[in-house]
């Protein structure tokens, strides 16, 4: 009798057992699938050259950024649509005579960031014409750079890194001439994290100069900020973000040639890359095509 119950709680101790191994197994796979995503790398480090490249500076006067946000929802008619210009940039490019083997650095200061500024609103025409009133800028200002957007105490800098360079369109001796079309993966990184972008970059020489320009569209999603909103949402900043560059380099170690001559608004180099004065329009195209 003794033996028998024995056996009858030997058997009933490994089923017991196997009910738990089944049950942690469920246990690990169900916290698996709930384990948060990895963060995303970021740049480290500093920016290897490519061996047989020259390197050319960023002209901090006549390189900006334009990025174009426009209002959201049910009540965005009572919002604004806005303007920022990123200008200060400083970086290099390391131009390769085989252009696929060229990189790029360019660091944007957060604080030096210019919000609907009036000059640029009406150079972009259209709905972001309207010049808005100086209260309204600075509450815009203040809430993109504050710690729920851009958080420019804590990050003052976004870095644009090239991860990958492509040739967009062949054309027979484009590089000999000083001039080219570019697939560029950029890597975003901003508030910490990392993010890929696909930029088209058009590129040509205007003398010692290195020029570029283009545009692109993207989410600010996709670099891992959640756009700004209010009233639960139904007035909010559109997720798509319309985006154009004018960059200017120059050859490393060299200055800028001054030109009397240059219009008012207008870097001596800008004016020597054809691109436009601030305050014209300017469809971020090759003026050199």
């Amino acid at each position: 009798m003794q033996a028998q119950n024995c056996s009858h709680h030997s058997a009933a101790l490994a089923q017991c057992r196997a009910s738990l191994a089944v049950l942690g197994t469920l246990l690990l796979a169900a916290l698996a699938g709930c384990r948060a995503p990895p963060a995303a790398r970021t740049a480290t480090g500093p920016m290897v050259a490519p061996a047989g490249a020259a390197a050319y500076q960023i002209d901090a006067a006549g390189s900006h950024i334009w990025l174009q946000l426009r209002a959201d929802g049910p009540l965005a008619a009572l919002g604004h649509n806005h303007v920022l210009v990123a200008q200060q940039l400083h970086g290099t490019i390391w131009l390769h005579p085989q252009p696929e083997r060229s990189a790029l650095e360019l660091v944007l200061p957060v604080a030096a960031l210019a919000v609907d500024d009036p000059i640029e609103r009406a150079a972009a025409g259209g709905e972001f014409a309207a010049p808005l009133a100086a209260a309204a800028r600075a509450g815009t200002r203040e809430h993109m750079l504050g710690e729920r957007q851009l958080d420019g105490t804590h990050f003052p800098t976004i870095t644009l890194r090239s991860a990958r360079v492509l040739a967009a369109a062949r054309r027979t001796g484009a590089a000999a001439q000083g001039e080219g079309e570019l697939l560029v993966d950029l890597q975003v990184t901003l508030r910490g994290r990392a993010a890929l972008l696909r930029v088209p970059v058009s590129w040509w020489r205007r003398g010692a100069l290195l020029c570029a320009s283009g545009a692109v569209q993207f989410r600010q999603s996709e670099l891992g900020l959640e756009p700004y909103s209010v009233a639960l949402g139904a007035l909010r900043v559109a997720d798509l973000i319309a985006a154009r560059f004018e960059i200017i380099a120059l050859p490393q170690g060299s200055a800028a040639s001054s030109n009397s001559r240059v219009p008012s608004g207008a870097s001596s180099t800008a004016f020597s890359c054809g691109f436009k004065p601030a305050g014209s329009p300017v469809a971020g195209a090759n003026p050199a095509a």
